[in-house]
């Protein structure tokens, strides 16, 4: 968390209905964007630069060897997908959450769409 603090992420995700964090010049984060505004949901872009990404991939990584997790494959960190100030997860998330039917109804308890 300190890291993200240092970005000041916090207050963006907070104060958003709809925020996408991702790496400068990712086009996943396009992806997501894309996705969201097709349902007329409008996301906040907050691109982080490399060291932020860099600092957070250490921090995962180390987390993971205390725990004794360290063999097993991990997704990427980023994009990053926040709606109504809850985390949702990367865009794989983002998609099931879509194909299951339950995108639009949290989209409209945050209050991004008005369908």
């Amino acid at each position: 968390m300190v890291a993200i603090k240092e970005e000041g992420l916090i207050p963006i995700v907070e104060r958003s209905m709809v925020v996408i964090v991702g790496r400068r010049g990712c086009h996943i984060n396009y992806v997501a964007q894309r996705l969201l505004k097709k349902l007329k949901a409008y996301p906040t872009m907050h691109e982080v630069s490399e060291e932020f990404v860099v600092r957070m991939t250490f921090m995962r990584i180390l987390g993971r060897t205390l725990r004794g997790d360290d063999k097993i494959l991990a997704a990427p960190l980023f994009p990053v997908i926040f709606i109504g100030g809850k985390l949702v997860g990367g865009l794989d998330r983002l998609i099931a959450i879509h194909v299951t039917g339950k995108l639009i109804p949290m989209l409209k308890e945050a209050g991004a769409i008005w369908l």
